[in-house]
């Protein structure tokens, strides 16, 4: 009996235990290294950050201090090994804010180190004066800094002013009540965002009425119930779920779609145009002008408070059951220099640093404004028109660089990797689909949401 017992225990860890080089028991990794876990190579932002300082500690001779990567089949299988190892006192040493972490749990249930005591403890070469405070303090929960954000994005919808114009509607004197009216009265043909951001859209409406710094959240109210159904209607266009996914426009999202009602109103697009670097929204502006389209016009997706927000782009944090902390120190200094931060924030001397978000540095910030005001010249190598030239330097300073300059605060995801965040992959995901399948009422979503969130943040 007792051998048979024995047996079923060791089945049970080696099945709980993937066979990994470094690992020999749930989540105790004996590697000399920091460790991060990935799926296959890759396909995380921060794994390429993370191969960079690699390679980094390989030219500065300090390959000690370098990152083993741990590789899985799949992310139920990488999330299942870290629900394992963590209650084990185990766990990769780095996690990544894009991947499928509960980190609203982790955070409360102290599972994430102090950023500023590693920071301090091993004199790392790091003052948070010098970076973007608004953005900072998303990652600060209680005191702690549990989240180190790299790079955010503005939270606005990409449009023109010709479409807002339909509405009586300037960026400035923007509301979605009057464009979710028109919905209401049968008077917009066009789809509110592009079909394949309606999901990811309808979720960040979601989102503004859970605070998991306070740990609550306001599904029962009767403006929460309002709202949920006259979006609903807005991105579904009148239709239903099934035929959004039957009849979605034929032209990719990041493309310029017919200026017809054929289209849609907002481009919520994860590269460009929801946020983006400014560098990015340089490019985008002139290639429009040059070739007779309207050119882009951000209007802020304002949270409850009608505030300008952002999003974390790419952030991670440091387990607390790390036993390196030291190379932990090194690796966040690197990570928030100047070269790093310009690699995929813009703001480098070199003529490839466009970017693809903002970076949290202020000094390379600034750099970023100054590159996306001096871009005039495609990558193909011809020079835009002047004209086209000034136009994109006001609305860049008139607009753009004003809304990153108003953010009240930062969430926790951003629009790229929300869908793929624990809270809508095992949290309210099936919920949401459920609601915008004409499955339930909007009373038994604001129900359903309101008990799977609050046992999401008390458990």
């Amino acid at each position: 009996m007792k051998r048979k017992i024995l047996a079923l225990f060791l089945t049970s860890v080696m099945a709980l235990c993937p066979l990994l080089s470094g690992c020999n028991a749930i989540g105790m990794n004996q590697s000399d290294k920091l460790t991060f876990y990935c799926v296959g190579d890759g396909s995380d932002e921060l794994f390429e950050f993370l191969k960079k300082y690699n390679k980094y500690c390989a030219v500065n001779d300090c390959f000690e201090d370098s990152v083993e990567f741990i590789s899985f089949d799949s992310y139920n299988e990488m999330n299942s090994a870290l629900a394992t190892e963590l209650m084990a006192g185990g766990g990769p040493d780095i996690l990544s804010l894009t991947q499928t972490y509960p980190f609203e749990k982790l955070v409360r249930n102290n599972a994430l180190a102090d950023i500023d005591e590693i920071v301090s403890t091993y004199n790392a070469d790091v003052n948070f004066d010098d970076f973007n405070e608004k953005v900072m303090n998303s990652g600060v929960v209680d005191g702690k800094r549990c989240i180190l954000p790299l790079y955010y994005r503005l939270n606005a919808l990409y449009t023109t002013e010709e479409k807002l114009a339909k509405f009586g509607l300037d960026r400035e004197n923007f509301s979605f009540d009057t464009i979710l009216q028109a919905y209401e009265n049968g008077s917009v043909n066009s789809y509110f965002v592009n079909p394949y951001s309606a999901e990811a859209f309808y979720f960040s409406f979601i989102r503004r009425y859970i605070d998991f710094y306070e740990g609550t959240a306001d599904f029962e109210s009767d403006e929460f119930k309002d709202y949920a159904e006259k979006f609903r209607q807005a991105v579904l266009k009148g239709g239903t779920y099934k035929e959004l996914h039957s009849n979605e426009p034929d032209i990719p999202e990041n493309e310029f779609e017919p200026e017809d009602d054929s289209g849609y109103i907002f481009s919520a697009n994860e590269d460009n145009y929801y946020g983006g670097s400014l560098a990015s929204f340089a490019q985008d502006y002139l290639i429009a002008m040059e070739y007779g389209q309207q050119p882009p016009v951000l209007v802020p997706d304002f949270n409850r408070k009608g505030e300008i927000t952002a999003s974390i782009e790419v952030g991670f944090a440091i387990n607390a059951n790390c036993k390196k902390m030291d190379k932990a120190a090194k690796l966040i200094e690197y990570l928030l220099s100047d070269s790093s931060q310009g690699y995929f924030g813009g703001g480098r001397d070199d003529s490839n640093s466009m970017g693809l978000s903002i970076p949290v540095k202020n000094s390379v910030y600034d750099n970023a404004v100054k590159e996306a005001l001096a871009y005039e010249k495609h990558f193909w190598g011809f020079e835009f028109n002047r004209d086209n030239v000034e136009l994109k330097n006001k609305a860049l300073t008139e607009m753009y660089i004003p809304m990153l300059e108003s953010i009240s605060s930062c969430n926790l995801y951003g629009y790229n990797s929300q869908l793929k965040s624990h809270l809508y992959q095992n949290v309210i995901g099936e919920v949401i689909v459920d609601y915008l399948d004409g499955k339930i009422t909007t009373n038994k979503l604001s129900q359903r949401l309101t008990s799977a969130v609050t046992i999401y943040m008390s458990e």
